[in-house]
């Protein structure tokens, strides 16, 4: 949830890519799997946007000891865009390497690669209209990405890519024509995947689970827009499925939920939070039955983050967030989802204060509920 860049890494010296290089042929022995991720139990997952991709190696030893110890099967991570540019930086590229091959070694054989930024932010990209998003330079962005990083499959690797995190906020991308360009971003990602590396998993997803003002969109309403449904998630007269249907190999969701127990259930079809998942996923599976979303996709459903924020507005009481995680967690295995992701180890420097420690290192009290959950 958290959107701001991290640090660049300083640029990575051509001695160091020829090691990861080497790495990558070394581990070319080992067998790949093609196989949809965790596809039976419930598998935890892990990100911070600090501390693997950081050049400290004791701040990458931190994170990867944190994901020992609570057994966590996958990570994920983002490339940066700003809607600009159609090349990743190279000091992105060189990073998600090594944090993938620490990953490997470490017992983790999954990352989830999302495409962020503020492209309709001022400090961003700047779009007010989606339309005006350059879907050339996008399709670019996503072809040299995959080009880049399609070595680690060959070293044990399973990538999971996403689209496009959080478009309905309203700094992240633009709300007018935001659905629709949206869809086409979905499946020109899907297209460009699938040719270099057809064994990759692509999803569709990565919404806010609610709108926080008016700016931004509830995913419910986003996804009615970009596929065409009316408020009941039948398609409108005079859709075909089409023209109004995405590529996909799984959903995601942000199943952020921070001032009340999950267990009082959520009564709304717009806003999918940890409170109403088993009500989301009959929607997705609806929204199934038009053809505008692969069947097979809306039963492969992984939370990619989770977490209750220490401080600020929507925090959550220590206590509570270690009681209510466990029972998210619950949740998301009695509904049958693929994976849960909580987001950030350490608290980062500014906003977004969801660490299982504090930016000191100090553990919070579900620090050890996250690490016992099974």
């Amino acid at each position: 949830m958290r959107h701001t860049a991290p640090a660049s890494p300083r640029q990575i010296s051509p001695s160091r890519r020829a090691l990861l290089a080497l790495l990558v042929l070394l581990a070319s022995a080992v067998p790949l799997l093609v196989a949809a991720p965790h596809a039976s139990a419930l598998s935890k997952g892990l990100m911070d946007e600090n501390l693997p991709r950081n050049d400290d190696p004791t701040q990458r030893a931190e994170f990867f000891d944190v994901a020992k110890r609570a057994n966590v099967k996958f990570v994920r991570t983002y490339i940066q865009w700003e809607g600009k540019t159609s090349t990743p930086a190279p000091h992105e590229i060189d990073s998600i390497i090594r944090y993938a091959l620490e990953a490997k070694v470490n017992g983790i054989d999954t990352v989830f690669i999302g495409f962020n930024g503020l492209i309709a932010a001022d400090e961003g990209g700047g779009f007010d209209d989606a339309r005006d998003i350059s879907l050339k330079r996008y399709r670019l962005l996503v072809q040299r990405s995959v080009a880049a990083l399609k070595p680690l499959q060959a070293a044990g690797v399973r990538l999971v890519w996403e689209p496009m995190n959080e478009a309905n906020i309203y700094t992240l991308f633009p709300k007018k024509n935001g659905p629709e360009v949206w869809r086409k971003m979905q499946n020109i990602a899907y297209e460009e995947v699938k040719e270099q590396t057809p064994d990759a998993m692509v999803v569709a997803g990565e919404l806010a689970p609610y709108a926080r003002n008016p700016k931004s969109t509830n995913p419910g309403t986003w996804v009615q827009r970009a596929l065409g449904l009316d408020a009941r998630f039948k398609p409108k007269k005079g859709t075909r499925a089409k023209d109004y249907a995405i590529k996909a190999d799984g959903w995601t969701l942000h199943s952020y939920d921070y001032k009340v127990d999950p267990a009082k259930t959520l009564k709304s079809d717009t806003m999918w939070t940890i409170r109403n998942v088993a009500r989301t996923r009959a929607i997705l599976r609806k929204i199934a039955r038009t053809s505008r979303v692969p069947r097979s996709a809306v039963e492969k459903v992984y939370i990619t983050e989770f977490a209750y924020i220490a401080e600020g507005g929507q925090s959550t009481s220590e206590e509570n967030a270690a009681k209510w995680t466990r029972k998210a967690w619950e949740i998301a295995k009695k509904n049958k989802l693929r994976g849960f992701l909580w987001f950030q180890v350490r608290d980062p420097k500014d906003i977004f204060y969801s660490g299982l420690k504090t930016i000191d290192g100090d553990e919070r009290k579900v620090f050890p509920v996250f690490l016992d959950l099974k």
